[in-house]
């Protein structure tokens, strides 16, 4: 029997700051109620078990509830990994194991929708989604007063009454959306790597608890210093934010905002006082984006030493994990001037190390700490591993465009990024600079996805190689003209999209892959690109718009706007989806190759953009962890996969 459930809870712990484990793990963390309705049923009646510490404030636990609990095979849940984190911490009974939970949330992100109940509700027009009342009830019972005391359902009971028929409306949405999204269920590969995703996030991430400690005592110390001198030169706090940019500006400094990149742009040499410049100077100290991530870490480290929940399946609309809370995915590289230092100046911030020893010897503290961010996953007591997927995205691309000439570059270890530049500067590779070499690198990397000479110029500039534009546009000819195979597939990818938006077949592909238009009851047309590993990927209301220039009409399709929260039409074309199919790609080859290591007793702990990190089991080695993680599925045979591995004692990069 499958059921549908959905929990509300108070504790002392903040849960947007803390993340779901570390709210589980609170010793003032319980489970208030649960609505639980049966999958299958005509979403008549929606049940609720009650926590019989509150059964005397007028609501009681019905006795169906507990049958279908009793009974259940399969749950599901809105944000699944949140029910499972508190009710495992917790202790319900009975017990649910990872292997049974199904997530609607999951659904709706593979389904391109809002992954919120409340957003993913509006946008499917459920007729009674969930109720606004919702947020300033758990406010009240869920969220301590100021007193630190929370407000007792006894003492409250209509407003208890309300609170129960809410989570009933909420399971209510929930089963519309089990209904409306079921061409969206976790199967195949999308259901073995949310299963894997939650063992992941159920193992967790080791951090150097000790050293996280140290390093915020560092930078309270900093900030305790700096944020007195910044106050006393400008009168403002460091997070008045929009009054600092405007001081500046008021100053001789033209600023339009507060971002990182714009600040270390600034040319302070032209501040019509040196207080400005040392104001400016200090607001950059203050402002290391990653120091702010120690804290995040402590606040979600659980009493085992490690974050837990922190890797969010199908986080992309490829597929591919996305991070929360201390936002793994983005850790902050070393500066150029830290990167011979880390290790020491690591080992300085673990030995307790105060913060003006570390001024002393490495620099300002908060960029030391702040290119340090990555060491502190660290189980002090074992040894890790961390590989790294070689241009997984590059050999796959190769692979799909079937260039066998290229494959076997890469068989045999060709440098491909020496061969590039070779080609783009006319000469033999055994001449090819360092610099070429990179340039080279970039092209291979970046050009895959039909990218033009001025963005490939711009791209090069963010990453410091300053070229020419006739040498941007040099690179591009030469990638495309030896790509020519790929340049094909992105031609062949855009018409069989424009066909099967017009309902005409668009046959096979390649390697398996295939389009197909599907409009599922009353949710919009879609259409559904099948991916080699046999999983799809879905475009939401896709539309041939005729563009007002009168050119050739535009591929759209409904989704989340990059640099977002808003949703709307996002355009599409053949190099756009074939950069999607190899992202989703490797994502299917990291989830296949981290469950391959599972299955020979090694421990994947996280997934973190091509890396994959595992805690050393006794007699493993590093060559067969990279072994694992490039054992290939059969529908990937002859893709030259290859990830390179080595033994640790915490992340780097």
């Amino acid at each position: 029997m499958t059921i549908l459930v959905d929990i509300e809870t108070r504790s002392r712990a903040d849960l947007p700051e803390v993340g779901a484990y570390r709210y589980a793990c609170d010793p003032s963390t319980e489970v208030l109620m649960m609505g639980v309705t049966e999958a299958e049923g005509d979403g008549a009646r929606v049940y609720l078990w009650v926590n019989p510490k509150y059964e005397n404030a007028g609501v009681k636990t019905d006795p169906e509830a507990l049958k279908l609990l009793a009974n259940a095979t399969k749950v599901v849940a809105h944000n699944a990994p949140f029910e499972i984190a508190v009710l495992h911490k917790t202790g319900f009974e009975p017990y649910f194991g990872l292997d049974q939970w199904e997530c609607t949330m999951a659904m709706a992100r593979i389904a391109g929708l809002p992954e919120s109940l409340e957003k993913c509700c509006e946008a499917l027009r459920v007729p009674q989604g969930k109720d606004p009342k919702g947020k300033a009830l758990i406010r009240f019972f869920s969220i301590p007063r100021d007193d630190g005391n929370f407000n007792e359902p006894t003492d409250f009971p209509d407003k208890w009454k309300e609170f129960c028929a809410y989570c009933r409306q909420d399971v209510s949405a929930e089963l519309f959306l089990w209904s409306a999204l079921q061409d969206f269920r976790l199967s195949g590969v999308n259901a073995d790597t949310w299963q894997f995703t939650l063992r992941m996030n159920d193992l967790g991430v080791p951090v150097n608890v000790r050293a996280l400690s140290n390093a915020q005592r560092i930078l309270d110390e900093v900030n305790q210093s700096a944020g007195e001198e910044f106050r006393r030169l400008t009168g403002l706090n460091i997070t008045q934010r929009e009054a600092v940019r405007k001081w500046i500006n008021a100053h001789g400094l033209p600023l339009d905002d507060m971002q990182a990149e714009t600040l270390l742009e600034l040319d302070t040499s032209k501040a019509s006082h040196p207080d400005v410049a040392r104001a400016v100077e200090l607001y950059r100290q203050m402002s290391f984006a990653a120091s702010k991530k120690v804290q995040a870490m402590l606040n979600w480290v659980c009493p085992d030493g490690r974050m837990h929940g922190v890797f969010k399946f199908y986080g992309t609309g490829t597929g591919r994990w996305s991070a929360g809370g201390p936002q793994m995915q983005n850790a902050k590289k070393p500066t150029p001037a830290m990167r011979p230092v880390v290790k020491a100046a690591y080992k300085a911030i673990c030995d307790g190390a105060s913060a003006g020893e570390i001024d002393a010897v490495y620099g300002n503290p908060v960029e030391v700490i702040s290119s340090c961010i990555r060491q502190f996953v660290h189980a002090t007591d074992e040894q890790m591993f961390d590989a790294d997927y070689n241009a997984i995205e590059a050999r796959i691309a190769v692979w799909l465009s079937g260039d066998d000439e290229l494959l076997d570059e890469y068989r045999k270890g060709v440098d491909r990024y020496r061969a590039m530049a070779a080609l783009i500067f006319n000469k033999s590779p055994t001449s090819v600079t360092s610099d070429e070499r990179d340039l080279g690198k970039q092209a291979i990397l970046g050009l895959s996805y039909g990218m033009g000479a001025d963005k490939f110029r711009t791209s090069c500039d963010a990453k410091g190689m300053k070229i020419t534009q006739e040498l941007a546009e040099r690179a591009k000819e030469a990638f495309r003209r030896r790509h020519h195979r790929m340049v094909a597939m992105w031609s062949e990818l855009d018409l069989g999209m424009r066909r099967c938006i017009s309902r005409m077949p668009s046959g096979p592909i390649t390697k398996g892959i295939s389009m197909r238009w599907h409009h599922p009851g009353d949710l919009p047309p879609y259409i559904a690109l099948k991916l080699p590993s046999g999983r799809e990927l879905w475009y939401r209301d896709p539309r041939l718009t005729r563009s007002p220039n009168g050119h050739r009409a535009e591929l759209t399709y409904c989704g989340q706007l990059p640099m977002s929260t808003q949703w709307g039409q996002i355009k599409l074309y053949g190099a756009k989806m074939f950069e999607n199919i190899c992202q989703a790609m490797a994502a299917d080859l990291m989830s296949h190759g981290a469950r391959e290591a599972e299955s020979q007793w090694m421990v994947p702990f996280a997934l973190i953009h091509d890396q994959a990190l595992a805690i050393q089991q006794v007699g493993q080695t590093a060559d067969q962890f990279a072994s694992a993680l490039t054992k290939l599925p059969p529908w990937a045979a002859g893709l030259p996969l290859k990830a390179e591995a080595k033994l640790v004692p915490y992340y780097s990069k």
